[in-house]
């Protein structure tokens, strides 16, 4: 049985870990922090003692590789996905507009609901329309040099379809704002959700923590499949000769008994350990995201928010989700934000819930921030051919991540789909045959 160190447990290691173990591979992935996870954790927050996320994370029903991840590890039951889209736009005083697909074949339903989308003018809508019919003949080589910015300048779409719904895609989706994402990947990314069917825009959500929605259904399937996972133990140098790595050593043991290794960590740490790979003008500039778990002061039957989801227009505050017990903000593209103090980011997320909900600061009982500085890499014009692949010079070492070229932006569906492309990597390197898909 052929033996593959994977270094790294989040999404993109936990992914590539279950993959080759589900083809026959022993596996043993490495963590250095002394949990699975990555980005996506849980935690207990102590003064309620609650077990809360460190953000709220959505997916879409076009990321087909996050699901089939999902289904291997049977932890499809631990999602929600809707049965058609349906998005709440607040303005200001509570004033819901829903981007709400009706029962239509596809893609009637899709062009319906953009047509009955009452936060803009019925002309502005069709505004609209006309972008996303022409999506699928918009130049690549045009779009590879222009923002989402200048590509809606170009379009034509005025400053209040951008406020009302491009600014909110947009950064919904890349983490980015519309001046600094590539239009390629922003179209790509539409395409995605739009054009393939009306499933692809279906928001899916997790029904429990994501420890639980994938962390531990992971570990689960690896161990059963033979696999073992070692936490708290650091990766410091992979050797090579040969153009072969020959040993892994971590801050615990010398590693040699092994065929592959698949590096599935964030690229700052690839620099590190691996500081003999050259990576040609990729050089990433990083977006934050700050979440606030706000809980309210009314029991959980009392909460009139119940289990919905917000897309604030025109706020700072961007995504608002209601819990059984508490409210997630988010703010994504937030480093104008990480300076300041707690005291600051609260007193502006109570005008911003004050404005749009009705909540008044008498209404919150507690809160929790948590600064992820570092969130996703910004999915720029510059950056956007110079992406590292999976493979590398090392013969024997393969690369994951959400940043590595997916095609995709930084995103959940981005790092499993690099680790089970890297996964079939291994196979193939064995095999010398290619496959139709994975053996899954």
């Amino acid at each position: 049985m052929k033996k593959c160190l994977v270094i790294g447990g989040g999404f993109a290691g936990l992914s590539a870990s279950a993959h080759l173990s589900n083809a026959g591979y022993q596996v043993e992935l490495i963590e250095a922090s002394p949990k699975l996870g990555g980005r996506a954790y849980s935690f207990i927050h102590k003064p309620t003692n609650m077990l809360i996320d460190n953000g709220q994370h959505i997916m879409m029903g076009c990321y087909n590789e996050t699901l089939k991840f999902l289904k291997l590890i049977n932890a499809l039951d631990k999602i929600e996905i809707q049965e058609k889209l349906n998005v709440k736009f607040l303005k200001p005083g509570f004033e819901i507009h829903e981007l709400k697909s009706p029962s239509f074949f596809y893609p009637l339903n899709l062009l319906a609901a953009i047509f009955s989308y009452t936060a803009i003018s019925i002309q502005e809508r069709i505004s609209i329309l006309r972008l996303f019919l022409k999506l699928p003949i918009l130049s690549n080589r045009d779009l590879e040099k222009m923002s989402v910015e200048e590509l809606l300048i170009s379009e034509n779409q005025n400053e209040n379809i951008k406020k009302a719904f491009w600014k909110i895609l947009c950064i919904g989706a890349l983490n980015t704002n519309i001046v600094k994402a590539s239009a390629k990947v922003f179209v790509d990314v539409l395409k995605e959700i739009f054009l393939k069917g009306s499933s692809g825009s279906k928001i899916v959500l997790p029904k429990v923590d994501l420890s639980e929605m994938f962390c531990e259904p992971a570990k689960q399937f690896i161990e059963e499949k033979g696999g073992r996972i070692c936490l708290s133990e650091r990766v410091e140098e992979i050797k090579v000769e040969k153009k072969r790595a020959v040993e892994v050593v971590t801050n615990k043991r010398r590693i040699t008994d092994f065929e592959f290794v698949l590096c599935a960590i964030p690229f700052s740490a690839v620099l590190k350990v691996l500081p003999y790979l050259t990576f040609d003008d990729f050089n990433p500039k990083y977006s934050s995201i700050l979440n606030v778990h706000v809980w309210l002061a009314e029991s959980n039957k009392e909460n009139r928010f119940g289990k919905n989801f917000y897309a604030l227009i025109g706020s700072k505050l961007h995504w608002v989700f209601s819990h059984d017990t508490h409210l997630t903000c988010v703010i994504s593209d937030a480093d104008y934000l990480m300076s300041l103090s707690d005291k600051e980011i609260i007193n502006m997320i109570y005008s911003e819930l004050k404005k749009y909900m009705n909540i008044i600061p008498d209404d919150i009982k507690d809160y929790f921030i948590i600064k992820e500085k570092h969130a996703t890499f910004i999915p720029s014009s510059e950056i956007l051919n110079n992406r590292p692949d999976t493979e590398t010079e090392v013969k024997n070492l393969f690369l994951a991540g959400d940043w590595v070229n997916t095609g995709l932006p930084s995103t959940i569906e981005s790092a499993v789909k690099s680790a089970r492309e890297a996964a079939e990597l291994v196979d193939y390197s064995i095999t010398n045959s290619k496959k139709q898909g994975f053996r899954l």
